[in-house]
């Protein structure tokens, strides 16, 4: 499985449903390679947490968990195919 090393500056972040959020072509994912995880780190702490991929919606639009949301508790990643 691939694992995709990214930033929280590479996201906006909406607070209200802690969800950070990006377009495919503005991470620079090419059409057909979907990693199935990320590790995203905190530009503000250096901390890493990872996320699979969870769901894909109808619209190619890919959803992500985290794998332990201990200390990231409700921090989702959404990536938007455009």
């Amino acid at each position: 499985m691939t694992t995709e090393h990214l930033h929280t500056d590479n996201f906006d972040f909406n607070s209200s449903s802690q969800t950070f959020f990006a377009d495919a072509s503005e991470l620079g994912w090419k059409p057909g390679l979907i990693p199935a995880r990320i590790a995203l780190t905190s530009v503000k702490t250096g901390k890493v947490i990872s996320f699979k991929l969870n769901f894909i919606e109808e619209d190619g639009s890919l959803k992500f968990e985290a794998w332990n949301p201990t200390n990231w508790r409700g921090v989702k990643i959404h990536v938007f195919n455009d």
